[in-house]
């Protein structure tokens, strides 16, 4: 081997043994040795993510999560979770509106509610919903049972007269009225003259007796086969508490059939 290439070999051995790096690498090693100039100094420095590619880091590299904690969920599983906590929430909500005792104020129209308004979805199982909805409905039906017997005004009605009435007014004056009001049903005949004396009597009794009610009603309307005309029947609450028949001959020896006798007949009775 000639001495040229000797000479030629050991510079490139050289060489190896003192560049072990790229040289972009030594360059940029030379630059961190060196201090940095004044505009670097004055300018923060930013990372970008694109700029470091996790794919590119080394097996020493770590990355670390942010500790960051959100207030909602997000994410399709997220929003199928809220959605579910809303409906636990909503259904919560609904049974406590229906338990609490003031719930009839929020409930505006009774026939719709009753039959078309369904509880809440997709927090309780078939049996449950089946159960709830039973039960809610039967509520209902006696809140709308018990609301025919009261009136919308505290204070007590004043009648102070005799109404005649079919069989639909003959319900409601025993059922449309306070479960406190007496109702007297007279039970008259048209062809009957002791019938029309009762019935001119009971006038004057219902005069002097404004708070309670009396009514009339025809005896082929009441299909009353067992009740002869006249007769008063008592109601109290929607229930017949006192029948007085053959009133006539229960007015005392020597005394006329008058508003008075009548009105002491009834209160012996305790009607009045």
């Amino acid at each position: 081997m000639s001495s040229a290439q000797d000479e030629f070999n050991r510079l490139v051995q050289s060489n190896r043994e003192k560049y072990s790096t790229h040289p972009e690498d030594r360059d940029n090693d030379s630059d961190h040795d060196s201090n940095p100039s004044d505009d670097e100094q004055d300018h923060p420095q930013f990372s970008d993510s694109e700029d470091h590619d996790p794919t590119m880091r080394t097996g020493s590299s770590t990355y670390h999560v942010p500790n960051i904690v959100f207030d909602a969920n997000t994410g399709p599983k997220g929003v199928i979770a809220d959605a579910q906590a809303f409906e636990r929430a909503r259904a919560s909500s609904f049974r406590k509106t229906l338990h609490h005792p003031d719930h009839a104020k929020y409930i505006t129209d009774d026939s719709h509610l009753l039959h078309n308004t369904p509880p809440p979805d997709g927090s309780l199982s078939d049996e449950d919903e089946e159960h709830f909805l039973r039960q809610w409905r039967e509520e209902r039906i006696q809140e709308l049972r018990n609301r025919s017997f009261r009136r919308p005004s505290p204070r007590r009605r004043m009648y102070g007269s005799v109404d005649t009435v079919d069989a639909v007014g003959y319900l409601d004056a025993i059922e449309k009225v306070t479960s406190d009001t007496v109702v007297v049903v007279c039970i008259y005949n048209p062809e009957s003259k002791s019938s029309a004396l009762v019935e001119g009597c009971l006038e004057g009794v219902a005069r002097r007796n404004p708070t309670v009610r009396f009514v009339k009603l025809h005896h082929e309307i009441a299909e009353m086969d067992h009740i002869k005309a006249p007769a008063l029947l008592a109601y109290r609450g929607g229930d017949v508490f006192e029948t007085i028949v053959e009133i006539i001959r229960q007015i005392p020896k020597g005394r006329d059939c008058t508003s008075h006798t009548l009105e002491d007949l009834l209160k012996l009775y305790r009607v009045l």
